[in-house]
């Protein structure tokens, strides 16, 4: 009984931290223009970890990669010019000023940390939920679409 209980404990903490890192997504990449390469290479190894785990619980369409719309601030996206410009408008302001290395390193440790517990969850993880796949595929679709740019 208590192996079952420290499982599902295990997918609540996973959930939480989907949960944490798509709220978080926005100041995370905020200066992905100025260190661009870094966070590209960071990124897709991020992604590859996420589309594991989607694929150890469901099944992937083939054009995963290829949605054709984005949400932001409650805006359903379809033109990638336009939402482009919205990211810049509304999120990108911060570039503009120069990033401290601090708040690089930092970006990159929440990075880091996500991927870790992605890869303790494909190890160990046997359970999975609606809230943890929803979570996982908008995460998926940020990346897309920041690797895009």
């Amino acid at each position: 009984m208590k192996t079952d209980t420290a499982r599902w404990d295990q997918l609540e903490q996973v959930v939480k931290e989907t949960r944490n890192f798509l709220a978080e997504y926005d100041d995370i990449v905020l200066h992905k223009e100025l260190y661009r390469t870094l966070f590209m290479y960071h990124l897709t190894i991020l992604r590859d970890e996420v589309i594991l785990l989607l694929k150890k619980f469901t099944t992937l369409p083939p054009d995963v990669a290829e949605e054709k719309e984005i949400e932001c601030c409650g805006v359903m996206y379809n033109d990638k010019d336009a939402f482009k410009q919205h990211y810049e408008d509304a999120h990108n302001k911060k570039v503009l000023q120069s990033a401290s290395l601090c708040e690089l390193k930092m970006s990159l440790a929440k990075i880091a940390f996500f991927e870790r517990h992605l890869k303790d969850y494909l190890l160990g993880g046997q359970e999975s939920s609606c809230e943890l796949l929803l979570n996982l595929r908008r995460i998926l679709r940020r990346l897309d679409h920041t690797l895009k740019f």
